[in-house]
């Protein structure tokens, strides 16, 4: 298992979904999530350039901080809201943190294919 070297986050999220978080991080006090708010807005005009495909995941870069802020303002949403999106976020986090690192699985794959071959 290994970590991200920094403590940047990338995630897709459709202009749907970046609205859903935006209005969570709204019901929480404004102390706490204004920053990530105007990250996220500032992040968010892609979807309003004119050759932007509205119903398409754009890039958004977080911190590790400002995302826990995001998921725990999402979690007192109701599940039936954000469910999709915390399964999305989910999958993509655990894709970024616990990828091995290349060199570690090519010699992991050699070792499954070699051993597949010895046994057929």
């Amino acid at each position: 298992m290994q970590t991200l070297p920094t403590a940047d986050l990338q995630i897709y999220l459709t202009l749907e979904q970046s609205g859903l978080v935006l209005e969570a991080l709204m019901e929480q006090p404004f102390k706490k999530v204004f920053e990530v708010i105007g990250s996220l807005n500032q992040q968010a005009q892609q979807f309003y350039q004119p050759d932007a495909d509205k119903h398409r995941a754009q890039l958004f870069t977080l911190t590790k901080t400002d995302f826990s802020v995001c998921i725990k303002a999402l979690g007192e949403l109701p599940y039936n809201r954000v469910s999709g999106l915390i399964e999305s976020l989910h999958q993509q986090l655990h894709s970024q943190l616990f990828v091995p690192t290349d060199s570690a699985a090519q010699t992991n794959t050699e070792d499954t294919n070699a051993r597949r071959e010895t046994v057929s």
